[in-house]
């Protein structure tokens, strides 16, 4: 199933470096529900890790018998269990991101086009260490899977009103002219093992930038997949959408096939 959700802060979204970088509310997103039709073949989140490079870019790829759920500038592996959600801007109906959710966590994909030079990563990652410091996060530069990445500790409250603190991991892995950056949410974001799948993920998806020009930073094209149906959107007792919690499970793909 893919959730398609309506996000109310357009105006940054489109831009790598100045959009909330905390994502906190993905969990008050309204959604509704698109549900795929086509083939493909599982990725089994139990298998030995296999996966040692990636994302990769589309002139890169050799067909390796994983079926890949097309977002667009993006090309995601199905996984059992995982529930896809579409986070799109209010005002002009753009798809900004594509969320991968399971029972312990998430990751939020977003692919940017970047310069042709490269080493556009450390650019970008020292003004986002910037934002979260001034939205009163602590953040910490780490050597992860992907190279240097930012751990952050940021303000949250829970739906009673709570405050407490949200770990958040920023990864960004940069291709031909393009990056993707790769926020991990719940379990993956402070426990390795966790983390396996989500990053298996990440590196086993495929990124088709175009030939278009682009200023770097500008977030690529992505797109409810082809041949999605529109599936009815289940309501509150009082005819409201319910919220959508990130870490609450919801419907899931055991098949894609």
């Amino acid at each position: 199933m893919f959730n398609k959700k309506k996000r109310d802060d357009s105006a940054d979204e489109a831009n790598l470096t100045d959009q909330d970088t905390t994502t906190p509310e993905v969990a008050n997103a309204s959604e509704s529900t698109v549900e795929d039709t086509s083939d493909a073949t599982e990725v089994n989140a139990d298998a030995p890790r296999a996966i040692d490079v990636g994302p990769i870019d589309i002139a890169d790829y050799v067909p390796d018998g994983v079926d890949r759920i097309d977002f667009g500038a993006i090309k995601v592996p199905g996984i059992e269990q995982t529930q896809y959600n579409l986070e799109v801007d209010q005002e002009t109906d753009v798809v900004v991101a594509v969320t991968a959710l399971r029972e312990d966590g998430a990751v939020q994909l977003q692919p940017f086009a970047a310069p042709k030079a490269g080493d556009f990563w450390p650019e970008v990652k020292s003004e986002l260490r910037d934002g979260l410091i001034e939205q009163g996060g602590k953040v910490e530069e780490i050597t992860g899977t992907f190279g240097e990445e930012l751990r952050a500790e940021m303000p949250a409250e829970d739906e009673e009103g709570n405050e407490g603190i949200q770990i958040i991991r920023f990864v960004g892995v940069e291709g031909p002219r393009w990056l993707v950056r790769a926020v991990f949410l719940g379990a993956p974001a402070v426990d390795e093992r966790a983390a396996e799948v989500f990053e298996d993920l990440v590196r086993a998806c495929v990124v088709e930038r175009g030939n278009a020009p682009m200023a770097p930073g500008d977030l690529l094209a992505l797109q409810i997949p082809e041949g999605a149906e529109a599936a009815p959107e289940e309501l509150a007792e009082d005819g409201e959408r319910p919220p959508l919690d990130p870490f609450e499970r919801g419907p899931e793909i055991t098949e894609i096939r």
